[in-house]
């Protein structure tokens, strides 16, 4: 009797390792699967903030964008924009005019609004530069190669005691203008996208 019951205890002994074996092999099991599927929502969640991450700079960059379109439009920018399509090229044929812009002596913006026009721009092409607007986002909405065009002789004389970093920026956005220009001659219209149809007219001119 004494060895039988010896050998029930040491089979019920050996059915309790098993139970317990299998118990650390399920917990080993779960804390796998605990593992995976946290590494899972790290990385959904980390997709997720990357995408509103994406969303939030595309948002800034537009408003950005907006901000400096609407620029030209307050009143102190605008008769500056206004002087350089109209008075502008009589005055940079005058003599003391042409001499305050090469002066080293920064020119008073009061009487050289031209330099407030090239502000602006200097300032846009900073921000294409350093990425904070995406040159396409700016390109396929203006261009500064007519401005640069009628300011390029005050530009060459107050880079007489400056250097060529005056307005390089400035300068910066046209070229890449230029070269958004050369890639696409006939504009940015998508290709296999039907035009509209426009009806013939008279330009007046007598020509047929």
């Amino acid at each position: 009797m004494w060895q039988g019951d010896r050998t029930r205890g040491v089979n019920v002994n050996a059915n309790s390792f098993n139970v317990i074996g299998g118990l650390f092999v399920h917990l080993e099991v779960w804390n796998t699967v605990a593992t995976v599927g946290t590494f899972v929502v790290v990385l959904l969640t980390g997709g997720a903030a990357l995408v509103q991450l994406r969303h939030l700079r595309v948002n800034n960059q537009l408003h950005a964008l907006l901000a400096i379109l609407s620029m030209p439009m307050e009143q102190r920018l605008a008769e500056a924009f206004e002087f350089v399509t109209g008075d502008f090229r009589t005055s940079i044929n005058d003599e003391t005019f042409r001499a305050q812009l090469a002066d080293s002596v920064a020119p008073d913006r009061r009487a050289h609004k031209e330099l407030r026009v090239c502000d602006y721009y200097e300032r846009l092409g900073s921000c294409i530069k350093l990425g904070l607007i995406p040159e396409r986002l700016y390109f396929d909405n203006s261009s500064p190669e007519r401005f640069w065009e009628i300011l390029e002789p005050a530009i060459a004389l107050y880079r007489i005691k400056r250097g060529p970093v005056a307005y390089e920026n400035f300068e910066y956005l046209v070229m890449r203008s230029r070269e958004w220009d050369r890639k696409n001659p006939y504009g940015s219209y998508p290709a296999g996208m039907p035009r509209a149809t426009l009806p013939p007219v008279d330009s007046g001119s007598g020509q047929s």
